[in-house]
């Protein structure tokens, strides 16, 4: 009887912690019914230390359950606010990194296909930079058609991951090489290359960055 009735006690407590945090994040729920199953079995624990019948520490317990049922929901308000602030600033940090990852795309794609052209259609089999930087497109503009897929964003971050870095140091090198005012630049510079390197890597851990923060959520099984 008394294992009975210290059961029973806990499994209400249970339910009622289980339907006022349903809704919120599992992590959440989660420790919730953890501390409260853990406050129960602390009070049961020290009833049965002081000889105090199990029966009256469960009517104790469900009391005072019960006179915590206010605070109990505004917890749960102030969690839900809490859940809904991070899921607004959320959805505007992803929208603005989404905006950036293509714009960025956009212009580094931009920038090959103008070297590829300015260096001609011969460039292609007489000049080594020509190949490397039209691959590096076509990478880019891959990258660019799954970023506009929600499932596919991830793995277009790393596609133009892979090929901004090349279009910031072989494309604009052969860009260069074809454009007289940029050439002059370029070697009048003596900074030019560690920018152009500087910037390739910034480049490479933005998309790595926004690649690791698109990565679909791998569902959990519980372990029977």
């Amino acid at each position: 009887m008394t294992t009975d009735t210290s059961t029973s006690v806990q499994r209400q407590i249970d339910r009622w912690c289980q339907f006022y945090t349903r809704g919120l994040p599992a992590a959440v729920t989660a420790e919730r019914r953890e501390e409260l199953a853990a406050d129960v079995r602390d009070q049961l624990e020290w009833g049965a230390s002081q000889g105090i019948p199990v029966q009256v520490t469960a009517r104790a317990i469900r009391w005072r359950a019960i006179r915590g049922v206010p605070a109990d929901l505004s917890w749960r308000r102030s969690q839900l606010a809490a859940a809904d602030s991070v899921d607004t600033a959320s959805r505007v940090f992803g929208g603005s990194l989404l905006a950036a990852a293509n714009l960025l795309g956009v212009a580094l794609f931009s920038t090959a296909v103008v070297a590829v052209v300015r260096a001609g259609s011969g460039a292609l089999a007489s000049d080594p930079l020509a190949m490397p930087t039209l691959v590096a497109a076509l990478a880019i503009a891959c990258g660019l058609v799954l970023l506009a897929r929600t499932r596919t964003r991830s793995l277009g971050a790393l596609w133009v991951a892979a090929g901004g870095p090349v279009i910031l140091i072989v494309g604009l090198r052969l860009l260069a090489e074809h454009t007289t005012l940029l050439l002059v630049t370029t070697r009048s510079a003596p900074l030019w290359a560690v920018g152009q390197i500087a910037a390739s890597v910034c480049v490479g851990v933005f998309y790595l960055a926004a690649a690791a923060w698109w990565m679909p959520e791998r569902k959990k099984v519980p372990l029977r």
